[in-house]
């Protein structure tokens, strides 16, 4: 018979026993919770892994597309000097920098690469409008100048891409620009490091290609009215042309290049070297690629990781506010055959009246220059040309220096418009058309003007009446075109560069009422809009760049003297085009700088003279 309290009475096991199975239970319980911490490291750390991967590839995209917006941003800072358009760009800017400043002391405009084809494009639909053989003629000359002109910009910015950007190229405040360092520079510092690794991009392994994208809005407007403009909607996004599509007029291809309002990324399928089946394209979208090194805490090792982004550059439109005035002034009275402009063009009695063609070297003529007046040859019309085709090619360079705001069918209608009736056979005064901000025209007469000489700008043109033309009225007159925008830009275009002068007629008319005609002025607040962020966009202090050695030296003055006196030809854009070789001066990319105040053109922003021709009794 057991007794109670004996140490059998818990299931019959000793009370060893016992002690030896609970601490195999604890055992197991510490070996389970030692296998679930394991795990759960396991997991963690892999965790930590993909957070860590996750990063690293946000951290890539975003230091590649910072590199990209970047380098698109400095390609479209790059600035060339053309030998017949002046200075050219990625984008437009206004004459406010000491950078462009041409020997009158004066800034000279940039023309963006964009706005100098959609000009050419509307300069051959007004000629075409008019059918007008010679602006037709000037067009296309134009448009041949342009093909080179863009060919040269491409090279430029191909060179400027590389590693060290090569040519040392400079914006229009004078800095150094050097697409590929700013990529760098902009990938290191959008650099994030995670935490239990660090990453750095790979040495050397930066690359920068120019290409295209897809057809996409532009920031070049399409010329008004549309119906008029040869164009279809597939070529066009709200009233911009789009990039790399031919939208070709008059047998002469016009491929927009891919720049837009904004600096954007660029999807990279949509990207291309070359998008084929077009004439030619202009490459304006950086393609950016990169290596990057990340290496992880501990014996994670290295990987390395590539990246690719795009981006496409932008532009801003100059609104052009006061591209300069033409004049027809009569100082002694009105002429009998001459009621309206299209006169000039058509009557009979001018029609065979033959101009001889002249420039003035060492300066201004007078009577604001020491300069002198001489004879001038100018392809394919030689020594002289008939009147109506004098007439013509001071429209065109009037029509040219508007740029792309020119409504189509303005210049007709204002040919069309007969003179107000001020101007009398006693009363003696000038016709004075400028361009609104919508492309319209505007219309004054001024009365009461005397008899005044007007300059002739250095290396531009004058044309003057071979014989006195005889009026039905009784009196006899000479008859003097002056043209201050026949070549444009400093290489070639003398001390104001082809831009217009001051002019007291011009100025008298801006303050008067006059007449509009092509249709209503609209609405140009978009306009003063869009000359506010250009003036900012140029308006910083800077440096003055000078386009290659003794750009501004007595020696391009003194080659223009030479080609006049022994019987080189004047090209039709302009001075310097030698018989038997000798060219134009070759364009040059912006590559040195000095200091220097800045000086705004006065006549950006207010109107001078482009074109007069003058009836003068004598």
């Amino acid at each position: 018979m057991l007794e109670s309290g004996s140490g059998f009475g818990n299931g019959g096991r000793p009370p060893g026993q016992m002690r030896r199975l609970r601490s195999e239970r604890g055992n197991m319980i510490v070996l389970v919770m030692a296998i679930l911490m394991g795990i759960l490291m396991l997991i963690l750390g892999f965790s930590l892994s993909f957070v860590r991967l996750l990063g690293t590839s946000q951290e890539q995209k975003t230091a590649i597309e910072a590199a990209a917006l970047a380098a698109a941003r400095d390609v479209g800072r790059i600035v060339v000097e053309d030998p017949n358009f002046g200075f050219i760009s990625i984008s437009d800017a206004a004459p406010s920098t000491p950078n462009t400043k041409a020997d009158d002391g004066y800034s000279m405009p940039v023309t963006g690469i964009n706005t100098l084809l959609a000009t050419i494009r509307l300069d051959l639909i007004i000629a075409s409008t008019l059918s007008d053989t010679t602006m037709q003629t000037l067009a296309e000359n134009d448009y041949n100048n342009a093909m080179a002109a863009k060919d040269f910009l491409v090279q430029s910015l191909e060179q400027a891409i590389t590693p060290g950007g090569g040519g040392s190229p400079r914006d229009v405040d004078g800095n150094l620009v050097n697409p590929y360092q700013s990529a760098v520079e902009a990938y290191n510092q959008n650099v994030i490091r995670m935490a239990g690794g660090a990453s750095r991009l790979v040495n050397g392994s930066m690359r920068l290609q120019l290409g295209c994208t897809t057809p996409s809005i532009t920031a070049t407007p399409v010329p008004m009215p549309v119906t008029d403009a040869a164009i279809n909607p597939a070529q066009m996004t709200q009233s911009y042309y789009n990039s790399y599509t031919n939208i070709p007029f008059g047998g002469r291809n016009f491929v927009f290049a891919g720049i837009g309002k904004d600096i954007k990324l660029v999807d990279l399928k949509n990207f291309s070297l070359d998008p084929g089946g077009l004439p030619y394209v202009i490459p304006t979208v950086l393609k950016v690629e990169a290596d990057q090194l990340l290496q992880s805490a501990g014996a994670g090792g290295t990987n390395v990781v590539h990246s690719i982004a795009c981006a496409q550059p932008a532009a801003v439109h100059d609104p052009r506010p006061a591209p300069g005035a033409m004049t027809l002034r009569y100082p002694n009275g009105r002429v009998a055959e001459i009621l309206r402009p299209i006169d000039y063009l058509t009557n009979g009695s001018l029609i065979s009246e033959t101009m001889d063609l002249k420039t003035s070297t060492g300066g201004d003529s007078p009577p604001t220059g020491s300069g002198t007046v001489v004879p001038a040859t100018v392809p394919p019309w030689g020594s002289s040309m008939p009147m109506p085709t004098s007439v013509s090619v001071g429209m065109y360079d009037w029509l040219r220096r508007a740029g792309t705001k020119p409504n189509i069918r303005a210049l007709q209608l204002m040919l069309n418009t007969p003179f107000s009736s001020g101007i009398t056979n006693t009363v003696g005064g000038a016709n004075v058309y400028t361009w609104n901000p919508n492309g319209t025209i505007k219309y004054v007469q001024v009365t009461g003007l005397a008899p005044s000489a007007i300059t002739v700008s250095e290396l531009q043109g004058r044309a003057v009446s071979q014989t006195l033309f005889s009026s039905s009225n009784g009196n006899n007159y000479s008859i003097q075109a002056t043209d201050s925008s026949r070549q444009p830009g400093r290489m070639r275009g003398g001390r104001h560069g082809g831009e217009p002068l001051t002019d007291a007629v011009v100025n008298s008319a801006a303050a008067m009422t006059g007449m509009t005609i092509g249709g209503a002025p609209d609405d140009f607040g978009s306009d003063i809009a869009s000359l506010g962020i250009l003036l900012l966009f140029v308006g910083m202090s800077s440096g003055l760049f000078i386009a290659g050695v003794n750009r501004n030296s007595k020696a391009i003055k003194n080659i223009a003297v030479f080609v006049m006196f022994t019987g080189a030809t004047v090209s039709s854009l302009g001075l310097l085009t030698a018989c038997g070789g000798g060219g134009a001066p070759p364009p040059i990319v912006v590559t040195t700088s000095v200091t220097g105040p800045r000086m705004n053109r006065p006549t950006y922003t207010q109107n001078g003279l482009v074109v007069d021709i003058s009836f003068i009794r004598q």
